[in-house]
């Protein structure tokens, strides 16, 4: 095939990202996919349309994980909206035991991502296992021709197969869900602190910021902080917690390398990576 003369530049936008809900969109101008649908289909369609997207031009919605607050949406949007759903065979069975999705239209299963690589809306789509306690939870790796995004999302801690996948990506998203010192004086019970800080929960500040720290190169055009934690967390200490770190390990940013904590609750700008 011959390639295009003006290749197809590769966008990200979050629509939501947090424990209300979490849905991202990674594509062209033209068509795309979701990750996660963890808000209701009316708010996903209102909010693509003001990127300029129709949700008639979404090809797929690719799920992390079976979280209510990632796929609270998938019963409107498989029956109403015919998209298929794609996931591992684990958060599929996790998915029809759900009492908020059990009824979604089966049919619209589109298939396993666990194997071999999906090409779908002019992407390749790569599953890779994380850590988090749900039924066989992934993370994604998403390029098209020249560019590529790696969600790192919902894990306790960064493993062998997501730190691979981040490291090579040009679009780290990547979760920094709560600072230690607010959880463990804040006023979660102690079996959800517990649950949250364990290696099977989230990712803190910390820990995310000596990651990117380790691994940054001037390959990365995009940092972008989700899930952050309305009740333990902000965006300026998550941000604040990677910069000391950054600056700590002598790390200068490429000057187009972006930072960004994504917004809680609402949408994120519109991220073109340029080729």
């Amino acid at each position: 095939m011959t390639p295009a003369l003006f290749p197809v530049r590769l966008q990200f936008c979050s629509l939501s990202s947090g424990s209300s809900g979490n849905c991202y969109f990674a594509g062209s101008s033209e068509e795309g996919i979701l990750i996660d649908a963890g808000i209701s289909a009316r708010r996903i369609r209102k909010t693509l349309e003001e990127i300029g997207v129709g949700l008639e031009r979404i090809r797929g919605i690719f799920i992390t994980h079976d979280h209510i607050d990632h796929i609270s949406a998938l019963t409107i949007l498989t029956k109403k909206y015919r998209i298929p759903v794609f996931c591992t065979e684990g958060t599929w069975k996790g998915i029809l035991r759900n009492r908020a999705t059990f009824d979604l239209d089966q049919s619209m299963f589109g298939g396993s991502v666990s194997g071999a690589p999906l090409h779908i809306a002019g992407l390749t789509v790569e599953s890779f296992p994380v850590s988090h306690d749900a039924h066989e939870a992934v993370g994604y790796h998403i390029s098209n021709s020249s560019k590529s995004i790696t969600i790192a999302t919902d894990l306790g801690i960064i493993g062998e197969p997501a730190a691979l996948y981040l490291k090579k990506a040009d679009v780290m998203v990547i979760e920094s869900n709560y600072d230690e010192e607010m959880l463990m004086k804040g006023r979660y019970p102690d079996q959800l602190k517990y649950r949250v800080h364990g290696s099977l929960g989230h990712m803190c500040n910390a820990h995310t910021a000596e990651f990117i720290a380790g691994s940054y190169h001037k390959g990365v055009s995009h940092i972008l902080l989700c899930h952050l934690s309305a009740e333990n967390n902000t965006p300026a200490k998550a941000l604040e917690t990677l910069s000391s770190e950054l600056n700590a390990r002598g790390v200068e940013l490429h000057p187009h390398t972006e930072i960004h904590a994504l917004p809680r609750g609402a949408r994120s700008q519109l991220f073109v990576i340029e080729s």
